[in-house]
């Protein structure tokens, strides 16, 4: 959890000239479906990945987290809903964790369906809550809506 903050922190305290390094959500069509990232622009900096493909209808989710018991095989949920908002959306996801070799980040990875109330969350602005274990990462929904046209094209809830 400590590094999403310190990567949250690092993100905003840039100055102006680094502006176009920010995370932004990110969406495009792929051969077999659609992807939807909260990112940073042509870099390997990604929190949040929404996969889906359309033959089957999966959609895989990826979280940057490291967990209390950072081990390969680790089974840990997380939460996805809305901050700033009465509404009882949320999506809960069972995730296996590894570690990815290349640059020693551990993900966090699970599979459900475009549910129509993550479409909600997704559409609905404001902030985005991912809550793992003992701790949070905010993200904010701006722009998340226009980005993930792509991916409710190929998975319609």
């Amino acid at each position: 959890m400590r590094q999403l903050v310190l990567s949250a922190f690092f993100a905003f305290a840039v100055s102006p000239a680094i502006a176009a390094d920010e995370y932004r959500w990110l969406g495009e069509k792929t051969e077999d479906g659609a992807v939807l990232r909260y990112a940073i622009p042509e870099s390997d900096a990604v929190q949040l990945d929404f996969q889906c493909e359309r033959k089957s209808g999966k959609l895989i989710v990826t979280l940057e987290h490291e967990p209390i018991v950072a081990k390969d095989g680790v089974k840990v949920d997380f939460l996805l809903k809305r901050l700033d908002t009465g509404t009882k959306d949320e999506i809960r996801i069972r995730a296996t964790g590894h570690r990815l070799e290349l640059d020693d980040k551990f993900i966090l990875e699970g599979e459900t369906r475009m549910l129509a109330k993550l479409r909600r969350i997704l559409e609905g602005g404001g902030t985005l809550v991912v809550r793992v274990e003992d701790g949070a990462l905010e993200i904010p929904l701006k722009g998340a809506a226009a980005a993930a046209r792509h991916l409710f094209a190929a998975c319609p809830s």
